[in-house]
């Protein structure tokens, strides 16, 4: 055992010498320089390889910290533009109904109007109502008629500083209704259909003109309402369940299902409640 050992000391002892002189002389060995790399170069090329290949784990891990993080901006630069939108988007919704409201005051400049936000709507199976910010404190008063480029309701119940409006589209809602047309005066009741978002416009005579395409606006003759409100535009035109009247379908004019601002129209004085004092109307 002691001669094994002897002999792995000498040949460890052997191969340090040839090592230094290689180094001290590669020119004068040059056998010894073969040998030498013979047995250093592997080694050397081995270590190497190690080397590389913690670089390129280093490296890797590296990439791949700097595309997460850029991951992440992108991410949250994609969350920024999509609430962008959205405000965009709402911001518009708002401005169209406010182009809407303004272009009715400048269109009805003689009516005395009361500007009020949707506060809330019903929710159920007839979502057939919305609440406003205006009540008896903005002199709001029962059946008084509610617009937004077009008829959007009726009030339907009035509280100190809130109001509830019955929508046009609910089968609860009628309102006086003719054709704005020069050849036709036909007139009749529009109202809401049970389950759906259009108008259905009824009573009218038989023999009267009325077609697809007309417009709808509110006669006046309840009393309730002023007349030429728009109502919206027919789409079909065809006879009562009995066949002796003429019904029509209507897309309204408003925006019901989507309202956010409305005009409340309160300086109305319907001619039926004109009365003659004196000889002199008032």
């Amino acid at each position: 055992m002691n001669k094994k050992v002897m002999l792995v000391a000498l040949f460890v002892l052997v191969l340090f010498s040839m090592l230094a002189m290689a180094v001290a002389g590669r020119s004068r060995f040059p056998l010894v320089n073969r040998a030498v790399a013979a047995v250093v170069l592997p080694v050397e090329s081995m270590l190497t390889g190690l080397g590389n290949a913690s670089d390129g784990v280093r490296g890797y891990w590296k990439a791949l910290t700097v595309m997460q993080s850029e991951n992440a901006k992108l991410k949250q630069e994609n969350i920024e533009l999509r609430n962008a939108n959205i405000q965009m988007a709402s911001m518009y919704a708002e401005n169209r109904q406010l182009r809407g409201l303004l272009e009715y005051k400048e269109q009805h400049k003689s009516q005395k109007v009361v500007a009020a936000k949707v506060i809330a709507r019903s929710f159920g199976d007839l979502r057939d109502c919305i609440y406003i910010a205006a009540g008896k404190d903005r002199g709001l008063a029962p059946d008084m008629a509610v617009v937004n480029g077009g008829l959007v309701g009726v009030v339907d119940e009035v509280y100190d500083d809130y109001a509830r409006v019955l929508l046009l589209t609910s089968p609860r809602c009628r309102v006086g209704a003719r054709v704005l047309r020069a050849d036709s005066r036909a007139v009749g009741v529009a109202g809401g259909v049970s389950g759906k978002d259009k108008l259905l416009l009824e009573h009218i005579y038989r023999e009267a003109s009325l077609r697809e395409g007309d417009i709808i606006v509110t006669s006046g003759y309840s009393g309730s309402h002023p007349a030429d409100i728009l109502i919206g535009k027919v789409t079909a035109t065809h006879m009562d369940s009995v066949g002796l009247l003429q019904e029509a379908d209507i897309v309204p004019a408003a925006d019901i299902a989507d309202v956010e601002q409305v005009l409340v129209i309160v300086g109305f004085t319907p001619e039926a409640k004109i009365v003659l004092q004196g000889g002199q109307a008032k």
